[in-house]
């Protein structure tokens, strides 16, 4: 029984500090000069026309793959990708990398990102 509640208490503090550490290392892309970040919401155009990280570029998940050539300027930048969940971003990411865009990484849904944006 002792066992099990330190292990307990080491497995939460554990998922505590890795979570920490995720939000802190995704505040960080969008800290980053707007010149060398895309922000990406691969949501709907409604989704997007209703709310969106200010920055944002909207190419829907369904798109990307026939949109590439918008995206060469930031093959070698950061592209963070967001969408409702983060499921479609899941997709987005997928063929960004299959293509090529190396330095992608999936923000989840847009209301985790939110609060990062500053204006």
């Amino acid at each position: 029984m002792k066992y099990t509640i330190i292990a307990l208490a080491l497995a939460i503090f554990v998922v505590l500090v890795v979570t920490f550490f995720k939000r802190q290392s995704m505040e960080s892309y969008f800290r980053l000069p707007a010149d060398q970040v895309l922000v990406l919401d691969v949501r709907s155009k409604a989704e997007f026309d209703a709310g969106h990280f200010s920055t944002a570029v909207n190419i829907p998940h369904n798109q990307i793959a026939g949109r590439l050539q918008e995206l060469e300027p930031f093959r070698n930048k950061q592209i963070v990708v967001y969408c409702h969940s983060g499921n479609r971003s899941a997709i987005a990411l997928g063929v960004l990398k299959k293509n090529g865009f190396a330095n992608v990484v999936n923000a989840g849904g847009y209301d985790a990102i939110k609060k990062f944006d500053s204006k």
